[in-house]
């Protein structure tokens, strides 16, 4: 099917959206319902990469480093400490056995995050107190950092992965050392891309953006020197099977996952890009030259990607 035809398919679920598939120079690009190319989308999830983008920016400019911890501009967040086990009580932990490092963040091993099990103590506890995302009643970033920082991690930093968390604080650390998270869009291509709330820039949810906008992206990461270092795998094949509800399977890099196996024929190795619960999804596929973009309105209802999403990719012919 051609982009439209599969945008067309699922109107009836998803009535809004816009697609597009750039093959290098090449675009094709589809539209459905009241959203054209100039429209502005909660990207959500898909914020995650373009924060990991900005972080190894500044970690090649000497701005900060990978293993630098992240109490140097977090000093709330100096003392963290560990569920003894994931389903202990919240008040049942541990003293964390090193800092946890901005290294740690991009890789999303910090201990902060979800896994599939949502109903463990220390999660609940994040998601009732911390979780950013669906609120409207945002915090600031202040008090934000200091609801953190009651929340255990569920695991020694560096010794698990967990899913995204991470990048919110990932996200207030970038706006601490820079003085402005949002300045450092600009140079990535994102010119009309912005954060939903300034007082409270979200690492792992927060900004909106056009299909343009991310093209803009994906061709920077297509022609810089960043992406090897976004797109190598940083998990364990435990952590891989034990994340299947997120990671279906793949890798993680910095920002977002990274195809290793071909588990669907839309996989290629070195595939790397991420999704948003906001129903967004962003890749490029270096083996091809390939941007591929998907913006619509229709929530995800799980972590799982929808119906529309894999038709795309699909459609999008990685495997070409």
């Amino acid at each position: 099917m051609t982009l439209q035809e599969v945008l067309e398919a699922h109107r009836g679920t998803v009535p809004t959206s816009v697609a597009l598939v750039a093959r290098g120079d090449d675009v094709e690009i589809a539209a459905v319902g009241e959203d054209t190319r100039e429209s502005v989308f909660p990207i959500a999830s898909v914020t995650k990469p373009v924060v990991a983008t900005i972080a190894l920016r500044l970690v090649r400019d000497g701005t900060i480093a990978l293993d630098d911890p992240i109490a140097t501009w977090l000093p709330e967040l100096a003392h963290p400490v560990v569920a003894r086990t994931p389903s202990s009580q919240v008040d049942d932990v541990v003293p964390a056995e090193r800092p946890i490092t901005v290294r740690d963040l991009l890789a999303s091993r910090s201990g902060w995050g979800f896994t599939a099990d949502f109903s463990l103590p220390a999660t609940r506890k994040l998601l009732e107190e911390a979780h950013l995302h669906g609120r409207e009643d945002l915090p600031t970033l202040d008090e934000w950092l200091k609801l953190v920082a009651q929340v255990p991690l569920l695991h020694q930093p560096g010794g698990g992965w967990t899913y995204n968390t991470s990048y919110d604080v990932l996200g207030v650390l970038l706006d601490r050392v820079t003085g402005s998270l949002a300045d450092h869009l600009e140079p990535l291509g994102l010119t009309s891309a912005s954060f939903l709330s300034t007082a409270l820039p979200s690492g792992a949810g927060g900004l909106k953006s056009t299909v343009d906008d991310l093209l803009a992206f994906g061709r920077f990461l297509l022609s810089g020197d960043l992406l090897p270092a976004l797109a190598t795998d940083t998990t364990t094949a435990a952590e891989r099977e034990a994340n299947r509800i997120f990671l279906e399977g793949q890798g993680w890099g910095f920002g977002g996952s990274v195809d290793i196996a071909e588990i669907d024929p839309w996989n290629v190795p070195g595939r790397y890009g991420w999704v948003g619960g906001s129903g967004t999804a962003f890749h490029v596929v270096p083996a091809h030259r390939t941007v591929t973009i998907l913006l619509t309105r229709t929530a995800m209802t799980s972590p799982t990607p929808t119906a529309v999403m894999r038709d795309f990719w699909r459609s999008a012919g990685h495997t070409s």
